[in-house]
């Protein structure tokens, strides 16, 4: 049998072209992101599907002969409401997107996703926000918290420092832009190949912004890999973690402990290759949200045993309750 991701990429291609719009709606149906049968606003009966010559070529009408003008777009109450891109173009997005797939938005215009990269930006600010209130969700139940006493799994630390482009001396002649530096601090647990980032914007690297992240964020007990920034160093033994650092200046592996901050330093670098990528550091706002988006790929995306693209569905479906 074919999984999610498998159907979907079938629907897509047996659509391509305007043909078989149905499939599209009744696939979209039975995953809970368009309404099967909405209710008439006069009598309260359900409505039924009508052929029609509009975008999706159905919509919604009254089944009574006296309501047969009341109408409602099949999108009504969906992620697609206000959008005029075809569904089943929506649907090749949000598996590009489920993914993470590599791809500029030349890319995408290229393969007829969209025509615009403003249309572009748009879908993904609409599936950047799905996933933020997901990943908000999951930090309410869980505190989005890592590590844990277990030796088989370790909590990597480290800083980075991101920029992003600010417009100063606004004006007609003032067209210069400067870049403005922040610092990310991220956490990484790491347990076999199992990788989970907590990524926090900060206004500096002093010992009193990071130090409270830490103890918010990494459990008591927890073995915790760094470098031997001054910020943390002599600060997390006395809060009860195993902390193990690595001079490097001198090794990338420590050889007595085997400390190392390798997975965050090469997590960073894809990191920073999305965000670029993405366009994602233009104000601090955008960064927060694409770095939020990063790590509901990370915690909710790949913990998902059907794959991301169901988990992209089942939070469109919570975000989206369509009636």
């Amino acid at each position: 049998m074919l999984n999610v991701t498998g159907k979907l990429n079938k629907i897509i291609r047996l659509c391509s072209g305007g043909k078989h719009r149905k499939l599209v709606i009744k696939w979209l149906q039975r995953k809970g992101l368009l309404c099967k049968a909405p209710h008439c606003r006069q009598c309260g009966k359900k409505m039924s599907i009508k052929a029609h010559s509009g975008r999706d070529g159905y919509i919604w009408t009254c089944r009574r002969n006296k309501h047969r003008r009341i109408t409602l777009s099949i999108r009504k109450g969906s992620l697609f409401h206000n959008s005029r891109i075809p569904l089943v173009k929506w649907m090749e997005y949000i598996y590009r997107f489920s993914q993470g797939l590599h791809l500029r938005q030349i890319d995408l215009m290229d393969d007829g996703v969209a025509k615009t990269s403003t249309t572009l930006s748009r879908m993904n600010k609409l599936l950047r926000k799905v996933c933020i209130k997901a990943l908000s969700n999951l930090k309410r139940r869980t505190g989005l918290r890592v590590g844990g006493k277990s030796r088989q799994k370790f909590v990597a630390i480290d800083e980075s420092k991101f920029a992003h482009k600010r417009k100063f001396n606004r004006g007609r002649f003032c067209t210069t832009w400067q870049r403005r530096k922040g610092w990310v601090f991220g956490m990484m647990e790491v347990k076999g190949d199992r990788r989970l980032p907590v990524l926090k914007m900060v206004k500096d690297r002093s010992r009193t912004t990071l130090v409270p992240i830490i103890t918010r964020h990494i459990r008591r007990g927890s073995t915790v890999y760094s470098d031997n920034w001054r910020a943390y160093l002599n600060a997390l033994q006395p809060l009860r973690y195993r902390h193990l650092t690595v001079n490097h200046s001198e090794n990338f592996v420590d050889p007595q402990t085997g400390c190392h901050t390798q997975h965050i330093e090469r997590a960073w670098l894809a990191i920073k290759a999305q965000v670029s990528r993405l366009r994602g550091n233009k104000t601090t706002k955008l960064l927060r949200e694409h770095l939020k988006f990063i790590q509901w790929h990370y915690w909710l995306g790949r913990r998902n045993s059907k794959g991301a693209l169901a988990q992209l569905i089942h939070d469109i479906r919570k975000a989206y309750r369509v009636h």
